[in-house]
């Protein structure tokens, strides 16, 4: 195909793979258009187009990390909160407060 990249210097495995089944499908249905009897609804070769793509896609929206910012500030909060009837007993609710302002603001 006269549209694909070179190979890269180092290519990964999948790479490699998706390399040589693209050429085969672009053989296919590009060059030799729809084989005889052939559509390209229902084709595997499509379906196999599809899955590659929704593969691409899981892998991009992955993150670094399996939790977010605000799992982290949930799990922060629902640890501390136990804590707070105990605050209240060795600080006031006024002076805990102002702490909090200070710290916010």
């Amino acid at each position: 195909m006269t549209n694909m990249k070179a190979w890269p210097k180092y290519p990964v495995i999948f790479e490699i793979n998706t390399w040589v089944w693209l050429r085969g499908l672009g053989q296919k249905w590009l060059r030799g258009g729809v084989p005889a009897g052939g559509a390209f609804v229902g084709s595997a070769d499509i379906q196999s187009l599809a899955d590659l793509g929704n593969s691409f896609e899981i892998v991009r929206r992955m993150g670094l990390v399996p939790f977010t910012k605000s799992n982290v500030i949930q799990l922060a909060e629902f640890t501390l909160l136990p804590l707070l009837p105990l605050a209240l007993t060795m600080v006031s609710l006024e002076e805990l407060l102002g702490r909090l302002r200070k710290v916010v603001f």
